[in-house]
């Protein structure tokens, strides 16, 4: 198979013959494999094609998308990452409706509870990554079940937490990691101030 040139970045670069249906460029390993497609890797991402330039296409494509990930991550609140990271985990969108049409029984506010719980009550559920950007949201969960799920907080805003999508109930609990709340006290005076916004937005 006489590969010699890949095309980086708009720049044909030359492969090094590095072994047995092997090459490499900078810092690029690409494999043809027996079943005549491509597999590139560089670090821990990889990249597969029917054509070695298409292998090393997505490759990069796999390398920028998590350039820019880090990036945002960087550049987020712990309460954004937290939100972030929890819609992916549970496949959440701005469509995602509490209950399920599927079952009545799902509960989309539980799921996401349930999530941080098992990060705090059972380690290894997810990844070590995720599960300490769960666990930030351990005192938001106590706080949530005290005031809202037992309705101790003012009755209007109970109804209207109860009445957020999944997506802006992240969003919420997202908030409450900012505001550092760290116990069900400072959750109560959280619900409270919120009560007082939601009141005089309303009026």
């Amino acid at each position: 198979m006489n590969v010699q040139v890949i095309t980086i970045n708009g720049t044909e670069t030359p492969l090094t013959a590095a072994g047995h249906m092997t090459w490499t460029t900078n810092g690029i390993t690409l494999r043809l494999r027996p079943n005549m497609t491509w597999c590139t890797t560089r670090g821990e991402h990889a990249g597969h094609g029917d054509t070695a330039q298409a292998a090393t296409d997505n490759l990069i494509a796999a390398e920028t998308k998590t350039a820019k990930a880090a990036k945002v991550t960087a550049r987020s609140t712990k309460g954004q990452n937290f939100a972030r990271e929890m819609r992916t985990h549970l496949h959440i969108g701005v469509r995602t409706r509490r209950f399920s049409t599927k079952k009545w029984t799902e509960d989309g506010h539980r799921d996401v509870m349930q999530a941080i719980a098992d990060a705090n009550n059972h380690p290894g559920s997810t990844t070590a990554e995720r599960e300490a950007t769960f666990q930030t949201a351990f005192s938001a969960l106590c706080s949530w079940e005290k005031h809202i799920l037992n309705g101790r907080a003012d009755a209007g805003l109970v109804a209207h937490i109860n009445q957020m999508s999944p997506y802006q109930f992240v969003g919420l609990i997202g908030q409450m990691i900012d505001a550092e709340i760290s116990n069900v006290g400072e959750g109560e005076q959280f619900f409270a101030d919120m009560a007082r916004t939601f009141y005089a937005q309303a009026a």
